[in-house]
């Protein structure tokens, strides 16, 4: 499946040169107007928005604005083109919702840049149904300090920003985000008042939780741990009253690759790192969805940005 790229500009070029930028990986469809993309909209569906900020009629901006009041549109992200950013542009876009600013200069000057920003934009997409409006904006919130972290092209920064962000939404007590090299993991950032012991750590990649991360390859909820059949440092988590845990494996693929397999880890693609989050509060299987996508999706971000500062 491809993804729908709705291009808004009045500026003939520009749509000529998306095309010939995105439209091997993404299908586009093209408005020389606001109106003419509120048609298109009206009956096609489309996953992302690139607009222009100067147009006859509704502005980029003043479209964001509808779009936003728009019950069944508001959730389709939005990038903005300009020629001319200013701070003040970007902040009430920003404000509105948008997903970040792209300069137009970049279409011929840094074409990769571009690809990025959009591939971001559709990996960390989440909608749950029925989520609660705090925690749809501290994920939004989180989205966009992500992206403006990982453009900058710090693997670790990246997912320091990741961590930091997920423990305040979460309120959590523990949160652990390991590099696993075969064998071996590697604790790269850790949050909490108490870590388990050495030996614990160290023995992380046998544990029956690890086997089974990698043989399902997906992420598990468990609201009860100490049952010994799902959940990491059972022990530990004893002696602190952590009993809900949500573990999350993060996987070798980009987001290209991602998103050309509509968002699904192949099969037997190889973990490059697990995340664990513990806490005394229960986890909400609304929590545990928004969470476990977004780690999982933004794991492709972070594969990229380990391989690119590895190399």
């Amino acid at each position: 499946m491809k993804y729908t790229v709705l291009v808004i500009d009045d500026d003939e070029p520009i749509h000529f040169m998306t095309k010939n930028l995105l439209g091997s990986e993404f299908d586009l469809v093209h408005a020389k107007n606001a109106q003419e993309a509120i048609d298109v909209l009206s009956n096609t569906k489309i996953n992302l928005i690139l607009s222009d900020i100067h147009m006859p009629g509704l502005t980029g901006l003043e479209l964001l604005e509808s779009l936003r009041q728009d019950t069944e549109k508001k959730k389709i992200p939005v990038l903005i083109m300009t020629n001319l950013p200013t701070v003040e542009k970007e902040k009430k876009a920003l404000d509105l919702g948008a997903a970040d600013f792209i300069k137009k200069e970049l279409f011929t000057s840094d074409r990769e840049r571009i690809l990025e920003v959009v591939r971001m934009k559709l990996v960390t997409d989440i909608d749950v149904s029925d989520l609660e409006d705090g925690l749809a904006d501290n994920k939004n919130k989180l989205v966009m300090r992500l992206m403006e972290s990982a453009l900058a092209g710090s693997f670790k920064d990246t997912v320091d920003v990741l961590c930091s962000e997920l423990l305040a939404i979460l309120d959590s007590n523990f949160l652990g985000f390991w590099i696993i090299d075969g064998d071996n993991a590697e604790l790269l950032h850790f949050y909490g008042d108490k870590k388990p012991d050495q030996h614990d750590l160290e023995i992380l990649t046998s544990e029956q939780s690890f086997k089974h991360l990698q043989e399902t390859q997906y992420p598990y909820l468990c609201n009860h741990i100490y049952n010994d059949e799902l959940g990491f440092f059972t022990h530990f988590s004893k002696d602190q009253k952590l009993s809900a845990e949500i573990a999350v494996p993060l996987f070798s693929i980009n987001e290209k690759n991602l998103l050309m397999n509509n968002l699904k880890v192949p099969e037997k693609s190889s973990m490059f790192g697990v995340m664990i989050i513990k806490r005394s509060v229960l986890f909400s299987s609304n929590e545990f969805t928004l969470i476990s996508r977004l780690i999982t999706q933004t794991g492709s971000i972070l594969w990229r940005l380990f391989k690119k500062n590895a190399g």
